[in-house]
């Protein structure tokens, strides 16, 4: 079964279970604040994508101009998916970008995608066995309904056009999309940790900011 296969299946079999997540039990997350969102990564859709990988890119690459790699050439990946749920118990509201070709303090406009992300969604790093810490760049993401999580959760019709995620739904960035990925052309082998943490800065207002944290082993 490929990597691939596997997230697909874990996701399907996501959205038909009673809330929980596996490994976490029943009580997955601590009482939640009345009307708040909850950002959890959903590990078992996420750890079979993390995988190794190569590419080329152009000097004028989205890639490069956007800096998700540190130079044109030939580029060491590490690829992974990003299934991010909201199991709070409000949905998490971002709302309508700005005009195209426009930014603000939560929407940045992306000339190459030619669509707004949000910023500072998410963070990624690459953790050694020292505890030195390498960095990528924060990742901005198109926060919307890609995924029911919750059985019997009912989807507000969030997308890129009016962004947040409904309580019970998940937001997808599939392993095979642009950016989603470290560049680890210049990392030295080793054991590392990969950490995805969600709303790094704490910009989002949650009714539980401990359990925004994503770790898998990675061999380099």
């Amino acid at each position: 079964m490929s990597r691939l296969v596997a997230w697909s299946t874990a996701l399907a079999a996501l959205a038909g279970s009673l809330p929980g997540l596996a490994g976490c039990g029943d009580n997955f997350a601590p009482v939640d604040a009345a009307g708040a969102p909850d950002l959890q990564f959903v590990a078992e859709a996420m750890t079979p994508t993390v995988q190794l990988d190569a590419g080329e890119f152009a000097a004028d690459s989205c890639a490069v101009v956007e800096g998700c790699v540190g130079a044109p050439g030939r580029r060491r990946l590490l690829r992974f998916a990003t299934v991010t749920a909201n199991l709070g118990t409000a949905d998490l509201i971002v709302g309508v970008p700005p005009p195209m070709g426009e930014s603000n303090d939560v929407f940045q406009w992306s000339p190459c995608h030619m669509h707004h992300h949000v910023k500072n969604f998410a963070s990624y790093e690459l953790v050694d066995s020292a505890g030195t810490v390498v960095t990528a760049r924060k990742q901005a993401f198109c926060l919307e309904d890609d995924r029911r999580i919750v059985l019997g959760a009912q989807t507000h019709g969030y997308s890129c056009l009016n962004q947040g995620i409904s309580r019970g739904y998940a937001d997808v960035y599939g392993s095979d999309l642009a950016c989603q990925w470290m560049d680890i052309t210049d990392m030295a082998p080793g054991a590392y940790t990969l950490r995805i943490v969600a709303n790094p800065l704490h910009i989002i207002v949650e009714s539980d900011t401990t359990n925004d944290v994503f770790t898998a082993a990675v061999s380099l």
